[in-house]
């Protein structure tokens, strides 16, 4: 069990959205922090962090140790990149 860490700007980021999309995001990310699964990608530009799809939506972390996760942010696939 992975415990995460929200930037501000992350969790402002998760309360735009609706609470459809929200909980989306928040059920794959428990799944991720409890089994590993997930479309989970190293990003190439961006030392360190790794991105999360969930549909439309990615979700940018990076491992502080191996059992912490902070998030960074959760913008639509268009603009994240």
């Amino acid at each position: 069990m992975k415990r995460f860490l929200w930037e501000p700007a992350a969790r402002a980021d998760l309360r735009k959205l609706d609470r459809e999309t929200a909980m989306r995001i928040l059920f794959t990310l428990t799944r991720y922090g409890n089994t590993g699964e997930g479309d989970v990608k190293t990003l190439t530009d961006r030392d360190g962090l790794y991105r999360l799809r969930v549909g439309k939506w990615r979700l940018f972390f990076d491992l502080d140790s191996p059992d912490t996760v902070r998030i960074h942010g959760i913008d639509n696939r268009g603009q994240a990149y």
